[in-house]
C-alpha cells in the first residue's frame, strides 16, 4: 500500500507540474489579467507538497514531509488570491494570514509537541475546506454577467472539493485514526478527488480566462467599429504589406469614392498618395515597420479624379495576443484648409517682418540722405570703442562740415540746400567701401565716418578724398567767402585703445579737429591724434 500512495502521489505531481505548465502559458497569453500568475504559483506549491508527502515512510526524510501540507494549503490559499484578483476584487490579508498562521502553528504543534495524526488531519482537511469554499463564494458571489457560466462551474468544482474536505475533518473526528494505515482509505480517496478536482478547477479557469478573451475582443471590435464610424478622420488598416483591409466611412468622403468604396480594398496605402511623395511615404512605413516612432507626416492626397489635397497621416503597428507585428493602422487627415491658412499666416509674418525690418530702418537711417542717423552712429561708436579695448587695435573718426552752408540756403532756397546735402551724402557712400565702415549725417550739415583699425595716415587719405571729391562735384555756392563751389571742412580723430576712456570722448576729439579746419581758413583737414 506504501507504493500505491508513492504512486498515486507521483501521478498526483506529474498532473500538478503538466497544470502549472498550461496556466503559465495561458499566463504568457493574458499576462494583462491580474490573478493568472497566482494561480500558476499556487499550483506549483501544492506539487511541490505532494512530492514530499511520501517522504514521511521515510524515517530519515520525515523532517522534509512535514512541509508537505503546509505547502498544499498555502498553495490553495494562492488559488484563493488569484481568483478574487481575477475577478478585480482585493483579498482581505488579515483574514487570509490568521487562518494560515492559526492552521501552521496548531499543524506544528501535532507534530513536535503532541504527535497527533488525526488532529492533524482534520486540521489540514478543515483548512482546505474553508479556502475552498471561500474561493467558490467569491466566484458565486462576484460573478460577471459575461463570464457567469464559467465562474458557476469554477465554483461547483471548488464547493465539492471544499464538501469532500470537509467530510474527511468531520469523518476523521469520528473514526479513531493511529497511524497512517488507519487513515489509508482516505488517503487514497484525497489524492484521488484532489487530483481529479485540481483538474477540473484548472479547466475552469483556462475557461474563465478565455471567455473574457474573446469578450474582450468582441468589445474591442465593437469600439473600433463605432470609431471607425464615428471619426470625421479617415483610419484605414492595413496589412504589413501596405494592403488596405479596411476603412472608415470618412474614407470615402475625403478620396472621392462615394459609390465604389468597396474599390479601397486591396489597394495599396500610398496608391492615394501623389506619386512625389510616395517614396517618402514608404521610407516612412518603413520607419515605422522597424520600430521607429514617426512623427505625423504631411504628404499631397490624390482623390479619385485625380485632383490633389494636404493631407497629415499618423501611423502605427497593431500586435497581435503574442506581441508580433499583425496590422499596421494610418489616421489620416484632411488639413488643407490648416495649410491654407498656415499660408496666409506666413504671409502675415513675412509681412510684419518687413514692416519691422522697414521700421528698423527707418529709426537708424536718416531719411534725407538716406545715410545712417546719429542714434545709429552713437551706437555703433559704442560698439566700436568697446571692440577696441578688446583688441588694441586704433580707431579713427572723420567729422565734415559744409562751409557756410547757412548762406548757401539763404541764396539758393531748404530744397537746394537738401539736394546738396544728397549729393554729398553719395559721394561718402562711393568713396567710404569697406563694410565695417559706418557713414552717418551727425546732425544739420555735419557727416561722420567711423573707421574700425584705422591708423591717423589711413584716416586722412580718405578724409583728402572726400574733400576733393565734393569740389569736383562742382556745386556752386554763390555766398562762399573761400571758393565758388561747395566746400567742406574736415577734422580728423585718431585714438587707440589706452590713449581714451568713453566714446564721448573720441567725439570731441574730432570735433575740436574740425574746429580747427574751420578756423584754419575752411576747406582744408585738420587732425587730433591720441595715443600710438
Amino acid at each position: 500500500m506504501i507504493l500505491d500512495i508513492k504512486t498515486l502521489a507521483l501521478i498526483q505531481c506529474l498532473i500538478f507540474i503538466a497544470q502549472v505548465i498550461v496556466l503559465f502559458v495561458q499566463f504568457k497569453v493574458g499576462r494583462t489579467y491580474r490573478g493568472i500568475g497566482w494561480w500558476v504559483l499556487g499550483t506549483a506549491f501544492m506539487a511541490l507538497g505532494v512530492i514530499l508527502m511520501p517522504l514521511v515512510m521515510v524515517k530519515s526524510l520525515q523532517i522534509f514531509a512535514a512541509f508537505a501540507n503546509p505547502l498544499v494549503v498555502f498553495g490553495q490559499i494562492l488559488l484563493y488570491i488569484g481568483t478574487l484578483r481575477f475577478l478585480d476584487k482585493r483579498e482581505k490579508r488579515w483574514v487570509i494570514g490568521t487562518i494560515y498562521m492559526a492552521f501552521f502553528v496548531l499543524y506544528n504543534y501535532y507534530i513536535l509537541i503532541r504527535f497527533d495524526i488525526a488532529a492533524r488531519t482534520v486540521l489540514i482537511n478543515a483548512a482546505l475546506a474553508v479556502i475552498t469554499l471561500m474561493t467558490a463564494y467569491s466566484l458565486l458571489f462576484n460573478r460577471s454577467r459575461l463570464i457567469s457560466f464559467s465562474e458557476s462551474f469554477c465554483a461547483a468544482v471548488f464547493t465539492v472539493y471544499g464538501c469532500f474536505a470537509a467530510f474527511r475533518a468531520i469523518y476523521t473526528l469520528t473514526v479513531p485514526i493511529h497511524t497512517y494505515k488507519d487513515e489509508e482509505f482516505l488517503l487514497i480517496a484525497g489524492f484521488i478527488v484532489s487530483t481529479v478536482i485540481s483538474i477540473f478547477w484548472t479547466f475552469g479557469f483556462i475557461i474563465m480566462l478565455n471567455q473574457r478573451l474573446n469578450i474582450e475582443i468582441l468589445e474591442s471590435e465593437g469600439k473600433y467599429r463605432s470609431i471607425l464610424n464615428a471619426s470625421p478622420d479617415d483610419i484605414t488598416i492595413t496589412d504589413l504589406q501596405g494592403h488596405i483591409i479596411m476603412v472608415s466611412p470618412a474614407s470615402k468622403k475625403m478620396f472621392g469614392y462615394e459609390e465604389d468604396f468597396q474599390d479601397f480594398v486591396g489597394m495599396h496605402i500610398v496608391d492615394f498618395i501623389v506619386p512625389e511623395d510616395a517614396e517618402r511615404a514608404r521610407a516612412n512605413i518603413g520607419q515605422m515597420y522597424q520600430g521607429g516612432h514617426p512623427k505625423p507626416n504631411e504628404y499631397l492626397g490624390l482623390r479619385r479624379d485625380h485632383s490633389t489635397f494636404h493631407i497629415e497621416v499618423n501611423s502605427g503597428i497593431i500586435h497581435d495576443l503574442n506581441g508580433k507585428p499583425n496590422k499596421m493602422v494610418f489616421v489620416i487627415r484632411d488639413i488643407t484648409e490648416r495649410k491654407l491658412a498656415e499660408q496666409k499666416i506666413q504671409l502675415l509674418i513675412e509681412q510684419l517682418e518687413r514692416e519691422r525690418n522697414t521700421a528698423h530702418l527707418n529709426s537708424i537711417t536718416d531719411s534725407l540722405t538716406g545715410l545712417a542717423n546719429r542714434r545709429f552712429f552713437d551706437d555703433m561708436l559704442a560698439t566700436e570703442f568697446y571692440r577696441l579695448k578688446r583688441s588694441g587695435s586704433n580707431l579713427s573718426l572723420i567729422m565734415l562740415d559744409v562751409d557756410y552752408f547757412k548762406n548757401y540756403n539763404d541764396s539758393k532756397g531748404h530744397l537746394a540746400g537738401d539736394d546738396c546735402l544728397k549729393q554729398i551724402a553719395d559721394v561718402l557712400k562711393t568713396i567710404v567701401g569697406r563694410t565695417t565702415d559706418i557713414v552717418a549725417r551727425f546732425g544739420g550739415e555735419e557727416f561722420v565716418i567711423i573707421l574700425p583699425d584705422t591708423e591717423s595716415r589711413g584716416a586722412v587719405r580718405l578724409a583728402e578724398q572726400i574733400r576733393k571729391a565734393v569740389i569736383d562735384l562742382a556745386i556752386p555756392h554763390p555766398k562762399s567767402a573761400i571758393s565758388e563751389y561747395v566746400t567742406v571742412s574736415i577734422g580728423v580723430a585718431s585714438v587707440s585703445a589706452d590713449s581714451v576712456t568713453s566714446p564721448e570722448q573720441i567725439v570731441i576729439l574730432v570735433d575740436e579737429a574740425l574746429y580747427l579746419a574751420k578756423n584754419g581758413g575752411r576747406n582744408q583737414i585738420q587732425e587730433k591724434i591720441v595715443g600710438g
